[in-house]
Order: C-alpha cells, then sequence, then structure tokens
C-alpha cells in the first residue's frame, strides 16, 4: 500500500472519530431544552403543576432557556400568578430578549394583588428596539400619573441617552419621556436634576418639554431657577424661551433673582410673545418691587400692541405699587386698543385713592362703545374715590346701559359716592320702578337706603 493511499484512509478514519465525538458530545445539547427540567413533552409546559420547574428555569445560564422559561409561563396564563415575582425579577436579566418575554408574560397573567405590574411591563417597553413601542409605553405611563412613579429611573435613563441616538424618532421617545415624568410629578425623584442636566439639550424638543414638566415638579423645582433663568435670555429659540419665562412666573417669589434678567428679556427680546410671558412673569414674582414697576410702565409705552397689553394685564397684578406709573397707566388708558384700556383702567382702580388725578381720563373711558371698558372704568371710579359733577353725571347716564353689569357698577359706584345729588338720588328711584334686572334693582334700593340714612 503507497504512502497516499495510507494517508487517505488515516484521514476517513480520523473525519469518523470527529463525528462519532460529535454525536456522543454535541447531539445531547440539541436535545429540546425543557427535557433538562423533567418535562417529557412540549405539551406539558403549559400545565399549571409546571409553574415551580418553569421558575427554575427562569434561572437558567442559557439566555435561551430563560426566554422560553417566561414564554412558557405567559402561555398558562392568569392562573400562573404564583410566577410574578419570578418574573418581575426577570425583568432585570442581562439579555433584552429574556426581558422583553418576561413583560409579555406578566401581561398575559395579570395580578390583582399587586398593581405595579402594568407600569412595569410598560417600563420594560420603554427600551424596546422599536422607537414606536417605546413611545407608546411612554404615553400609557403618562396616562397613570404619580402611580407611574416607578417607572422613573428607566424614564431619567431614556431621557439620558440623548447621545446614543440622535434620529428624529428616537428624540420623540425621549420628548414623551420627559412629559411622563413631568406627569408623575414630585412622585419622580431625581428627575428635576436630570431635567436641569439637559436644559442645554441638543434638541429644542427636549429643552420645550422640560421648561414645562418642572412646572409639576414641587418644591425641589426652585433649584432649576437658575440655569431657567439663564435660558430666558440665551436660548436660541423663542417658544423655549417662552415657556422658561413662564415656568419661573409660576414659582413665584422664590424667582426673584430672576427679575433683572426678565426685565432686559422684556426690553431686548425680539419676540414678542416671549416680552408677554416676561411682563407678566414679573408681575407675578415680584409685584412690589421698582423695578418691576420701573419696567412695565417703559412696556406700556412699546410699539408693539402685545407687548403694551402685556404690560398693563401685569401691572393689575402689581396693585398699589404701581402709583409710580400713573402717567404711563393714564396714557395707555386713552389708546384706541380697548384691551390696552381696559387693563390700564383695572390696574389705576388698584391703586385707589391715589390714582385721584386719573379720574377725568377714567371718566371719558366711560363713553367707551366697548362695554367691558365701561364696565372696568365704572368700577374703578368707585376705588379711586368720588369725581367731580362730570363723572357724576356720566355714570347716571350709565345706569341706563343696555348691559346689566354697567348698569350694576354705575349703581355701587355712585353708592360708595354717597352724594345727596338730587339728580342722583331720582335716578336710582327710576331704577327702582323700572329695571328688570334683580341684582341691579336690589343695588339701586340700598343706595336709596343708604343715603336717606346719610341726610339725615
Amino acid at each position: 500500500m503507497n504512502s497516499a493511499r495510507r494517508k487517505a484512509i488515516v484521514s476517513i478514519n480520523s473525519l469518523g472519530l470527529i463525528g462519532l465525538a460529535f454525536a456522543f458530545f454535541l447531539l445531547p445539547a440539541c436535545a429540546p431544552w425543557y427535557q433538562a427540567y423533567d418535562f417529557k413533552f412540549k405539551d406539558q409546559l403549559t400545565e399549571l403543576d409546571s409553574v415551580p420547574k418553569l421558575l427554575n428555569a427562569l434561572e437558567d445560564k442559557n439566555w435561551f432557556v430563560r426566554k422560553e422559561a417566561a414564554r412558557a409561563l405567559g402561555e398558562i396564563g392568569p392562573e400562573a400568578e404564583e410566577a410574578i415575582p419570578g418574573l418581575i425579577h426577570a425583568l432585570k436579566d442581562e439579555n433584552y430578549e429574556v426581558r422583553k418575554e418576561a413583560a409579555a408574560a406578566m401581561g398575559k397573567i395579570g395580578s390583582e394583588k399587586n398593581p405595579s405590574v402594568p407600569v412595569l411591563i410598560l417600563v420594560n417597553a420603554l427600551e424596546d428596539k422599536g422607537w414606536s413601542s417605546a413611545k407608546e409605553a411612554a404615553v400609557e405611563l403618562s396616562e397613570m400619573g404619580p402611580k407611574a412613579k416607578e417607572a422613573a429611573p428607566t424614564l431619567i435613563m431614556v431621557l439620558n441617552n440623548a447621545f446614543d441616538n440622535r434620529s428624529p424618532r428616537y428624540v420623540v421617545v425621549r420628548k414623551e419621556a420627559v412629559k411622563t415624568l413631568g406627569k408623575i410629578g414630585p412622585e419622580a425623584e431625581d428627575a428635576v436634576y436630570a431635567f436641569i442636566n439637559h436644559l442645554g439639550d441638543f434638541s429644542p424638543d427636549i429643552r420645550l418639554e422640560i421648561a414645562i414638566a418642572l412646572r409639576n415638579m414641587g418644591k425641589d423645582k426652585a433649584v432649576a431657577i437658575p440655569v431657567l433663568t439663564e435660558m430666558v435670555e440665551t436660548d436660541k429659540i423663542a417658544m423655549v424661551r417662552k415657556e422658561a419665562v413662564i415656568t419661573l412666573g409660576l414659582m413665584g417669589t422664590e424667582a426673584e433673582t430672576s427679575i433683572p434678567v426678565l426685565a432686559r428679556v422684556l426690553m431686548n427680546d425680539n419676540n414678542p410673545y416671549v416680552c408677554e410671558a416676561a411682563a407678566e412673569a414679573m408681575g407675578k414674582i415680584a409685584p412690589a418691587s421698582k423695578l418691576v414697576v420701573h419696567s412695565l410702565a417703559i412696556a406700556l409705552g412699546d410699539d408693539d400692541p402685545i407687548i403694551r397689553t402685556s404690560a398693563g394685564k401685569a401691572m393689575v397684578e402689581v396693585g398699589k405699587n404701581a402709583v409710580s406709573a400713573l402717567p404711563a397707566l393714564t396714557n395707555a388708558l386713552q389708546t384706541d386698543i380697548p384691551q390696552i384700556q381696559v387693563y390700564a383702567a383695572s390696574a389705576i382702580g388698584n391703586i385707589g385713592p391715589d390714582a385721584k388725578w386719573a379720574i377725568p381720563a377714567l371718566t371719558q373711558a366711560l363713553d367707551s362703545e366697548d362695554v367691558v371698558l365701561r364696565k372696568v372704568a365704572a368700577k374703578a371710579l368707585g376705588e379711586t374715590g368720588p369725581g367731580d359733577i362730570t363723572t357724576i353725571e356720566t355714570l347716571i347716564r350709565l345706569m341706563q346701559d343696555f348691559n346689566p353689569e354697567v348698569r350694576l357698577n354705575a349703581v355701587k359706584t355712585l353708592t360708595k359716592y354717597e352724594t345727596n345729588n338730587p339728580d342722583v338720588i331720582r335716578a336710582f328711584e327710576k331704577i327702582v320702578e323700572t329695571e328688570q334686572n334683580a341684582e341691579v334693582k336690589t343695588a339701586a334700593k340700598a343706595a336709596l337706603s343708604k343715603l336717606q340714612k346719610v341726610s339725615k
């Protein structure tokens, strides 16, 4: 036998030995996984008494076995409720497929004894590789509100994954995570600090939603004031700046350190709606501040009607502290925009007797074609104190206004004046005789009674 033939026979024999070794060592490993847990047939996996064995399989070293065990528990359905704790533990498995199957099984089994199960299922879905499922899970958690607090750590993790995937689709998931954390509110521990870290996020959508979500975060949100204050002046997106300003305003006196920046924003921002938000926020945060009153007084003369209107609205919040802005308010009362006039009249009325020299302008406003302005101006005149004969005559005429609220305010103001003017008394008597509105009629009767006591 030549050497070449001997080599060929040796090679064939070697291959045979390798084949035998494969059959001896490896073929048993290809047996169905469940046989290792004393299941002879696959159908046995769905029987109720298989639960203990399947729970053992959930601890197997092989991730495929753990996944299949979770799936089998789910197929058993609600009767396998005793498996819920084991499945909850499997939600922390290092393998995504195992976690996904465990969550699916929990959904099929359900648990009345453990109300956190739906939350845990949705938390698992937040990690889904498909962005759509993750988004839907975040939305469902959002609808649960504070009950979804167990999801907060995972939601924060989703938010923190900003630089893993910058695709527009993934931004949608992170955006929903922020919204959900906001609805969970103070129960979402550490969310405020995660929000602060992302107020400079690359996505304006994320920055916007964080500025809004912070409003619901309880006392902890105050730590975000310095970052929000910087945002209102530096963020490139007007809508983000506006929402940050609104959030500062809702924080009230806690945000008083932001007033100088808000004043600059009111004067300098190129977007009128940001300026509008700044004016309103200042009125809420520090109505007694001289800087606030001065800034709002200047804004009352701005070229943009949106800014003028917002400044007037904020002045209403300032109250008696607005006395130094009386010239600006009086000028605003004489503009041709009714809404600005209404806010100016209301603000003057809130100043009270110190605003007496604005009475002529308020009297003139009583003749406005705008019914709201007539109503507000009539009320304001009752706060500033008695007017002259022109004011009284105009208020008498106003008691015949077609609007009952205007008539009522005219009656109340003339009652405050406590005048014995016979024209006023006759006007009250006429209302008592002819008025159809019960409230106005009652007020006129009370006025007559009061004037009779005063005259005695």
